[in-house]
């Protein structure tokens, strides 16, 4: 999901060679061969997300695509062509705005949401406000990838009875639990690649087998481990 959004093939491949190439000077004691103890030495390399990055993407969807949008399918939902039971990530609402905050070792921020929610007993009810979400990052060995757990903090709606606060949360959770949560955002394979050396008449396959995810107050940090093997 996310793949397309940090990285492009060819920032990868640029970003690879030279790491393919610092790896092959490292270490290397004078009058030693660099051929096979270079190939089989491991390496790590960090790259770093910062907000203003994470911020100028999301406008960039509202600039560029349709607002995204999650069916409500839990507690009695249903959708009509006159009533969708739906939520809708909003560019602002109210003065919030939505975007992305890194803070206290968390990844946090705002988001501004309008929608709707229709059932048999209540009716269609429209409503819009804002939310805290933080996301959790961690690596999964069983998925071989970084996955993300999103957590709805709270919420506010305008012009709502406050009573529907409590209910909306509950939704809105259970639906990113049951539909959405844990989300895959980088594969060890993804991060993977083959970089052609002719100078050296072969291939180097990169092969990432671990990640750390760390967030800092600069950004997303995101260490990389890998391992050399001929291509």
């Amino acid at each position: 999901m996310l793949t397309g959004l940090f990285f492009s093939r060819r920032l990868i491949c640029a970003f690879f060679i030279l790491l393919c190439l610092l790896a092959s000077a490292y270490g290397q004691e004078p009058g030693t061969s660099r051929g096979r103890q270079a190939v089989n030495s491991g390496a790590e390399a960090t790259i770093i997300i910062n907000e203003q990055f994470l911020n100028s993407f999301l406008a960039g969807i509202f600039d560029n695509l349709k607002e995204p949008t999650m069916p409500l399918t839990v507690g009695g939902a249903r959708s009509s062509a006159q009533c969708a039971s739906e939520i809708r990530l909003k560019r602002e609402v109210g003065g919030v705005r939505t975007a992305v905050h890194f803070e206290n070792g968390r990844i946090t921020g705002p988001l501004a949401f309008a929608g709707a929610y229709n059932s048999s007993l209540l009716g269609c009810i429209e409503f819009n406000g804002w939310s805290n979400v933080e996301m959790i990052l961690e690596f999964s060995r069983q998925r071989r990838a970084v996955v993300a757990r999103f957590k709805v903090r709270d919420i506010h709606l305008n012009n709502t009875p406050g009573l529907l606060d409590g209910p909306l949360l509950t939704m809105v959770q259970n639906t990113i639990d049951s539909r959405y949560n844990p989300v895959d955002l980088l594969t060890l394979e993804q991060l993977s690649t083959r970089v052609d050396i002719a100078p050296a008449g072969g291939a180097l396959r990169l092969e990432a087998t671990d990640v750390r995810p760390e967030v800092t107050p600069g950004g997303l940090a995101l260490h990389i481990s890998y391992r050399f093997v001929r291509g």
